[in-house]
């Protein structure tokens, strides 16, 4: 089945899909009044369609094809009482152009509007009345609906015409045009909070609740936040993933390695748990009470690299299972002069289940449990300034 547009030109069965007629007699090139169409595949509009002009835009792909497969752009203009509709062949460019004058839409009627789709967003349109032209950009049809603004009424020496998301603006004396466009821009909405615990305050009984609604889980992936002892400071520090830790001239001194989630958003699944369980930030602010925020249930292992044991005391021990504890003793025979080479040391948890806390941690198929991993390098201090 053919049908023909306004300009004699044929349109097939698949455009007719996208344009839906509602019709009480049929379909002709151009809509008796009260009859209405509605192009299904228009995805922006000409926001002040009166007088003369015309629109340039960049197809956007979609359903509508010709018999050659050929993807192709549909408008529909309703002036007044009357409404015409048909198709644009995008050029080599991907672009589509409609004049009016040259598609016989130059439109004067009070009530008017012009639809195109589907296209890209940066298409734009210009209008000429008998003396001047304005231009403006195609509104997108998602926000058509956003909030409108007035706009400022510069008196009776300027008309202003309320259009779909514009308004035309006109000097009477000078005949100048302008088109302003008057839909506010929308703010992004506001990030879905993650998941974890909120504080009501010292007063609150209980002080920390869970977070478990309305928020956002992360990852389920883990970090081992590890600390020592600053040899020079004696404060107790983070060491960062890789980082070092100098072995001691004196006393021993312990490195303490503990499990945490990764900060992506996650709560205890037991109701009745620490809210705050597996937050790292907690943990390094708390270390007096450090114990309750560490992930549970978790065995730990340790290694170095080959030769580390070579001059080097290292142990390690896992009494805890929310920690453990790394003790690299001093060796005089192993930082000095002559020797003194930095040995890596490898820090690993493992768990028999992750369902700890929700999103569970991912533990590896093979049923080897690994639930996270760190690294840090041992090194010797920096030797003592000879004196001569």
């Amino acid at each position: 089945m053919l049908l023909m547009n306004s300009q004699g030109e044929r349109t097939d069965m698949k455009l007719m899909k996208q344009l839906t007629i509602a019709l009480a007699l049929g379909a002709f090139p151009a809509l008796a009044f009260g009859q209405t169409l509605n192009c299904e595949a228009c995805t922006h509009d000409v926001p002040v369609y009166m007088g003369d002009g015309g629109l340039i835009a960049e197809a956007d792909g979609g359903p509508i094809e010709d018999e050659d497969s050929t993807v192709m752009v549909a408008w529909v203009a309703a002036c007044g009482d009357v409404t015409h509709y048909g198709t644009l062949e995008p050029d080599e460019d991907g672009m589509v152009m409609l004049q009016f004058t040259d598609s016989g839409l130059v439109c004067n009627a009070e009530e008017s509007h012009l639809q195109i789709g589907p296209v890209k967003d940066g298409g734009w349109f210009w209008i000429t009345d008998d003396m001047n032209s304005a231009v403006g950009s195609l509104v997108n049809h998602d926000i058509l609906d956003n909030d409108k603004v007035g706009i400022a009424s510069a008196g009776p020496g300027v008309t202003m015409t309320m259009g779909r998301g514009a308004v035309l603006v006109k000097d009477t004396a000078t005949g100048r045009l302008g088109v302003l466009p008057n839909i506010l821009p929308e703010p992004p909405k506001p990030a879905l909070r993650k998941c974890g615990y909120e504080t009501g305050g010292t007063a609150a009984s209980p002080t920390y609740t869970r977070v478990s609604t309305n928020c956002a889980v992360g990852t389920g992936r883990t970090l081992i936040l590890m600390t020592t002892t600053d040899h020079l400071t004696a404060k107790t520090v983070l060491i960062p993933p890789g980082g070092t830790v100098t072995r001691p001239a004196g006393a021993a001194i312990t490195v303490i390695a503990a499990l945490y989630m990764d900060g992506t958003g996650h709560y205890t699944t037991d109701p009745t748990g620490n809210p705050r369980l597996g937050f790292p930030e907690v943990g390094m602010a708390d270390r007096p009470n450090a114990s309750r925020f560490r992930i549970p249930g978790v065995r730990w292992g340790s290694s170095t690299g080959a030769g580390a044991w070579e001059g080097g005391v290292f142990s390690s021990s896992t009494a805890n299972s929310s920690y453990v504890v790394i003790t690299i003793n001093s060796d005089p025979s192993y930082c000095n002069s002559g020797l003194s080479l930095p040995f890596e040391v490898v820090v690993v948890a493992e768990m028999d289940s992750g369902d700890v806390v929700t999103p569970a941690i991912p533990l590896p198929p093979d049923g080897s449990g690994g639930a996270g991993s760190a690294t840090f390098t041992v090194v010797c201090p920096d030797p003592e300034p000879q004196v001569f």
